[in-house]
């Protein structure tokens, strides 16, 4: 007997996007970053980061840290690991005497660059860094309601927009969001989606200090949690969704940023 079955995002896709991708033309596979975006689309459909209307009288040090932001998202889209098809496979076989046998088939960008692009997301996503997106988007905001002119409450709503989706994708699998949309805007059951304990968060923090950056806090809970082989590739996959779902957000809020000193630079 052979099953073949299909996410509920599946069901929903092609989606229309409502602005080109972003960084598009840095990537050797556009059809990766495509995937996301379309998921961001269904799930948030964020206005054009472009269309930020500009804001003026940037320091210099805001500047500098604005720009580095934008080098380091420049950067990282240029990264393998955002555009690859990552997947696992898992092959069981069952015969007649009951003996069951499982296969699994892991499909992985090599280790060194998620590794690398590892580093250089963790200066995006982690709050302490000097120019992540924590930093900018607070910059941002000072001269966004230091600033009384026409554009004042355009600004607003997209950044208020963008933040928001920030903080849903910190907290939840991006993939698992697009299941719940579609199950509810079509009526559908949600309370058997898969993914809906997986907390991006905590699963960051273990591959970044238990492995991929330091061998230290979470390294014990981490070898536990991938105690086999099928668990340390399901909680790896998952790993690499929450890395590919907030860099491409980052890469998205970059044009922003781009947007919002244009006049300065």
């Amino acid at each position: 007997m052979e099953i073949t079955a299909k996410e509920f995002r599946a069901t929903a896709l092609p989606q229309p996007l409502r602005f080109p991708l972003p960084y598009a033309d840095r990537t050797a596979n556009p059809n990766g970053y495509s995937y996301w975006w379309q998921l961001l689309k269904l799930v948030f459909d964020l206005p054009d980061p472009r269309k930020f209307p500009a804001l003026n009288s940037f320091s210099a040090e805001d500047l500098t840290v604005i720009k580095r932001f934008i080098r380091c998202c420049e950067e990282l889209a240029e990264s393998t690991v955002l555009s690859s098809d990552s997947s696992i496979s898992l092959h069981v076989t069952r015969t007649d005497d009951g003996t069951q046998t499982e296969k699994l088939t892991a499909n992985f960008p090599p280790r060194e660059a998620i590794r690398g692009t590892t580093v250089l997301f963790r200066q995006l996503y982690s709050n302490k860094e000097r120019a992540s997106y924590t930093k900018v988007r607070q910059i941002i905001g000072r001269h966004l309601h230091s600033t009384q002119d026409a554009d004042r409450e355009r600004r607003d709503e997209i950044q208020r927009r963008w933040n928001r989706a920030h903080g849903q994708l910190r907290a939840y699998l991006l993939t698992y969001m697009a299941d719940r949309a579609v199950c509810e805007a079509r009526g559908w059951h949600t309370g058997s989606i898969p993914n809906a304990d997986v907390k991006p968060e905590e699963l960051t923090k273990l591959f970044l200090y238990g492995d991929l950056i330091h061998w230290g806090d979470g390294a014990e809970e981490l070898d536990q949690l991938s105690s086999d082989e099928v668990k340390h590739a399901w909680n790896m996959l998952r790993y690499m969704q929450v890395v590919a779902q907030l860099s491409h957000f980052y890469l998205g809020y970059s044009l922003l940023a781009k947007a919002a000193i244009r006049r300065s630079i």
